[in-house]
């Protein structure tokens, strides 16, 4: 079911080319969209760099607080990091193009990790 929601997602935004629920707890990917191929040192390195940019207990982070969405932009791609309510430790790792929109992506990303989140 899960990489059904995250194909759904990636469907509707193809400038998104990756998706991956984490546990940001742990640093472990738990699912990927079927679309990604990265191999999994990439997969650790987004998990790990969610982990750095959102905040996790005992770790220090990118700014004061801890956070539930982080956006990291560069040349080659965007990375967007988004946190679930009820289970901070449950991410959702994006990786898009670099000219690509999030404002509409946002809100459908941030149901689609509490979808995932609660086992609806």
């Amino acid at each position: 079911m899960v990489v059904q929601v995250l194909d759904s997602l990636q469907g509707d935004f193809p400038g998104c080319e990756t998706l991956a629920f984490a546990d940001i707890s742990t640093k472990m990917i738990l699912v990927t969209n079927s679309e990604t191929s990265s191999p999994r040192e990439i997969l650790d390195a987004l998990c790990a760099e969610a982990a750095l940019t959102l905040g996790k207990r005992g770790q220090i982070t990118i700014g004061a607080d801890k956070s539930t969405m982080a956006i990291v932009s560069g040349n080659e791609q965007m990375r967007v990091f988004l946190s679930a309510s009820q289970e901070p430790s449950d991410v959702l790792c994006c990786v898009c193009k670099p000219d690509f929109d999030v404002t509409e992506f946002l809100p459908a990303a941030r149901a689609c990790l509490e979808q995932i989140s609660s086992g609806a």
